[in-house]
């Protein structure tokens, strides 16, 4: 497509480029979902582009620390991102939310750090303004994830579509 192309992609929403989604939807995450008038920000791990220059360890921690101002706990979010559900091997539609591996780290975590951890899944179109929001805590997470679960955990629905 070119580098015009690419940033015209970038510059409307529509990059297909995981980085670039996954930072819009963090950006959606951390502005809509965990508001500043609720939450206080504890701790962000770095973009994609800086941990190209020096990785930094702690970016393996989910993308968010946040404190609930009412309550002072602290808590972890991981942003996901996902166009929509797709059929597995047996045909039953799922959403593949992260991998195994992932999941392990993120439950890992949590143990380590005495602190929940959660998976804020958004799915649809576009990670700026997706169509539904998932709330999942790790305990109760798998890779992929029925369309039972995620109705079970859904926090909020585009109400324009």
């Amino acid at each position: 497509m070119g580098f015009i192309g690419d940033l015209l992609e970038d510059v409307t929403g529509k990059s297909k480029r995981p980085e670039i989604k996954g930072s819009r939807f963090e950006s959606f995450v951390s502005k809509e979902v965990f508001t500043d008038m609720l939450f206080d920000l504890v701790e962000t791990t770095r973009d994609f582009d800086s941990n190209k220059e020096r990785f930094e360890e702690r970016s393996m921690n989910p993308d968010f620390l946040f404190r609930d101002k009412r309550t002072k706990e602290e808590f972890w979010v991981e942003a996901k991102y996902r166009n929509g559900l797709f059929k597995n091997n047996r045909g039953q539609l799922v959403c593949e939310i992260c991998k195994p591996w992932q999941l392990d780290r993120y439950k890992e975590v949590e143990k380590t750090s005495g602190k929940k951890v959660y998976i804020c899944l958004g799915i649809g179109e576009d990670p700026k303004y997706p169509e539904t929001v998932h709330l999942i805590p790790v305990s109760e997470a798998y890779p992929q994830l029925f369309q039972s679960k995620l109705k079970e955990t859904l926090l909020w629905r585009d109400q324009n579509i």
